[in-house]
């Protein structure tokens, strides 16, 4: 029960809001041959404005198949599609170019680490200097060598992943200006599967930086040439011991 004298709040109604968007739209008028002796007022052209709209949005939503995938072999999705395409042409790239909304990707990280093999090489090297750490025949003065190694090796690991993420967020917006796209991009983090609606853009972009972010112990991209991106680090003597001990000298 609401409390005496306030009102429920509810959620605005996008479809309420489109509405009366367009409804104000409608009653506006637009200015023909201005600074000329003919210059006179008349209705915006608002089937033309529709159309925009309708790609826009279009674009924002990812694609006119996920704009229509609730119900793409209606009658009404083919009137949509017809729109689209007459005002954006068919390329995907086409339509691209009306997107105003940000490119949302929501990225895990972590498990992108895991998947180069990273964590996993992290993981052993870090259990195996905890281990010698907890070596009772080590001296007072191997003990604090020891613990500094620990500490580096976990320092290293936080570097990496803060590195990576500032260098993939600039690899997404390197893509988007090389295609000629300002809608912009927003990358958040999350180390659990999240829900988010299916955006084949962001699905690129993704696909695209994984393959080109370079990592922080090379400055290159991942190298797959001979097993996973960890495998190469370890030939070229850059596994997380060996960079914790370059460190600490």
């Amino acid at each position: 029960m609401n409390p005496v004298g306030t009102e429920a709040k509810t959620d605005p109604d996008p479809i309420t809001a489109a509405i009366e968007a367009l409804t104000a739209a409608a009653s506006s008028t637009r200015v023909i041959g201005r600074g000329t002796p003919n210059e006179h007022r008349e209705p915006v052209d608002l089937a033309e404005i529709v159309c925009q709209v309708i790609t826009t949005v279009a674009a924002n939503a990812g694609g006119i198949e996920t704009l229509l995938a609730g119900r793409p072999g209606s009658w009404e999705a083919d009137y949509v599609r017809q729109i689209v395409y007459s005002t954006a042409g068919h390329e995907d790239a086409d339509l691209l170019r009306f997107r105003t909304g940000p490119v949302r990707l929501v990225v895990d990280f972590e498990g992108t680490f895991y998947d180069f093999g990273l964590e996993g090489m992290w993981g052993q090297e870090r259990d195996k200097a905890i281990k010698h750490e907890q070596d009772d025949s080590l001296t007072e003065e191997q003990i604090v060598e020891a613990s500094a190694r620990v500490d580096a090796i976990y320092e290293l690991w936080d570097r990496d992943q803060a590195a990576y993420r500032e260098a993939y967020t600039a690899t997404v917006r390197q893509v988007l200006t090389a295609r000629g796209l300002t809608c912009g991009v927003e990358v958040t983090e999350t180390s659990l599967e999240v829900a988010t609606p299916w955006d084949p853009v962001a699905d690129e972009l993704d696909a695209a930086a994984r393959v080109s972010t370079p990592l922080p112990m090379t400055g290159r991209p991942p190298d797959w040439t001979e097993g996973i991106p960890a495998d190469a680090l370890r030939r070229a003597g850059l596994t997380y011991t060996a960079r914790a001990l370059k460190a600490l000298r």
